[in-house]
C-alpha cells in the first residue's frame, strides 16, 4: 500500500495525500475546492499558513513555524508528513464558494396580506451556485439579513419569500429598501442543511410560516432528481389567510411518485385543515419513526421545539436538519 499523509484543513475536514502528490491535487481527487489559476506557483491564488507538519516546495522544506510557513504555495507543495493547514476560500466536499455579488431587483408581488415574493436576478458572467436548502444574506446599511432561497438553481433568479407583518419593523424597512432601488448587494450561498442528492429514504418536512421557502426549493429539486421514495409535508399558519401559494403542494403530488401533504392552523378551527400545532398533525401520521429525513423550516424556537417533540417520539437526532441548529445552537 502506498504511504500516504493526512491534510487537514482548519475547518473543512481532511483528505490523504501520497508524498509524490501535491495537497491541491490531492485535496481535489477527496473534493476539496482550492483557489488555483495557473497551478505552478505563480499565481500565489492557493498561499496559505502552514500551521503543522512539513511540506517539500520547489526543492525546499517549509516547516511549520518557519518564517516562510504563511506563503506556502499549495499547487506546488508535497506532504513529508502529516499536515494542518490553512487556505483561503478552500470549500469542503458539497460545499460551495460564497460569492458577493450585487442583484437587479426584478418583480415584488403579494402573496398574501403580509408575505411577499421578490425575484431577484444574479450578475450575467459570473457563475453563482446553491444547494437547494440554503440561504442568502441581503446586505442593507452595513448589515446582513439572512433570507431562505425559495428556487432550486437552475439558472440566475432568485426567489425571496419575505413576511413584513406590522410585528416585523426590520422586514418592513427591508421591503422598503427593495421597492425604491433597483439593485441590492447579496451574499450567497450559506448553510449547510440542504438537499443536493437523492436521499436513500423518505422525506419529511415540516415549517410554518416563510419557513415554506426553503422547503418548496427542496421540493423542486427533488422533482428534479425524479425522486421516487414517499415525501411528506405538513405545512402549519394560524389563520388560511397566512397560508399563500396555495396551489403549489398539489401540482407537487402531480409531479412526485409519493407525495401528501397536510395543512394544519393553530387559531382556528376549518374543515380543510388539521387542528392545532404544525408537528402534531406529523406526530399523528408518523409509524416508522427511525426511517425518513426530517427538514424543518421556521424559527429558533418553533424549530427546537419540533426537534424536542420528534427526538421524543424516537426520531434519530441525525435524521433532523434545520439551519437553526447551526446558527441557533442551544447551550
Amino acid at each position: 500500500m502506498l504511504q500516504h499523509f493526512t491534510i487537514t484543513v482548519n475547518g473543512k475536514g481532511n483528505f490523504p495525500c501520497r508524498p509524490d502528490q501535491t495537497i491541491v491535487e490531492a485535496g481535489k481527487q477527496a473534493g476539496f475546492g482550492f483557489p488555483v489559476a495557473c497551478r505552478n506557483g505563480v499565481c500565489e491564488r492557493c498561499m496559505g499558513t502552514l500551521q503543522r507538519g512539513h511540506v517539500q516546495q520547489r526543492n525546499h522544506t517549509i516547516h511549520a513555524g518557519d518564517a516562510n510557513s504563511t506563503q506556502v504555495l499549495y499547487c506546488v507543495a508535497q506532504p513529508l508528513s502529516d499536515c494542518e493547514i490553512d487556505v483561503s476560500e478552500v470549500t469542503a466536499p458539497g460545499e460551495l464558494p460564497s460569492h458577493e455579488v450585487h442583484c437587479q431587483i426584478q418583480q415584488i408581488e403579494a402573496l398574501n396580506h403580509d408575505v411577499s415574493r421578490v425575484w431577484l436576478q444574479l450578475p450575467a458572467g459570473k457563475r453563482v451556485l446553491w444547494h437547494a436548502g440554503q440561504y442568502m444574506m441581503l446586505n442593507l446599511n452595513g448589515e446582513g439579513f439572512p433570507f431562505s432561497i425559495a428556487n432550486h438553481c437552475d439558472g440566475r433568479r432568485l426567489e425571496l419569500h419575505i413576511r413584513h407583518g406590522d410585528d416585523n419593523s426590520a422586514a418592513q424597512d427591508i421591503m422598503a429598501y427593495l421597492e425604491s432601488a433597483s439593485t441590492v448587494s447579496a451574499t450567497l450561498p450559506a448553510g449547510m442543511r440542504f438537499i443536493d442528492s437523492a436521499p436513500e429514504q423518505p422525506v419529511w418536512f415540516i415549517c410554518g410560516s416563510t419557513g415554506f421557502a426553503p422547503v418548496k426549493a427542496m421540493v423542486e429539486r427533488l422533482i428534479a432528481l425524479d425522486f421516487d421514495h414517499p415525501v411528506r409535508l405538513f405545512w402549519g399558519a394560524r389563520t388560511p389567510e397566512d397560508l399563500y401559494l396555495p396551489t403549489l403542494p398539489a401540482q407537487w403530488k402531480m409531479a412526485l411518485k409519493d407525495f401528501d401533504f397536510t395543512t394544519a392552523l393553530s387559531d382556528i378551527r376549518h374543515p380543510d385543515h388539521a387542528e392545532g400545532l404544525v408537528h402534531e398533525a406529523a406526530l399523528a401520521a408518523l409509524n416508522e419513526p427511525e426511517l425518513p429525513l426530517f427538514y424543518l423550516g421556521g424559527s429558533p424556537p418553533m424549530a427546537w421545539a419540533v426537534f424536542d417533540a420528534l427526538v421524543e417520539e424516537g426520531v434519530p437526532a441525525d435524521n433532523i436538519h434545520c439551519d437553526v441548529f447551526d446558527y441557533a445552537p442551544r447551550d
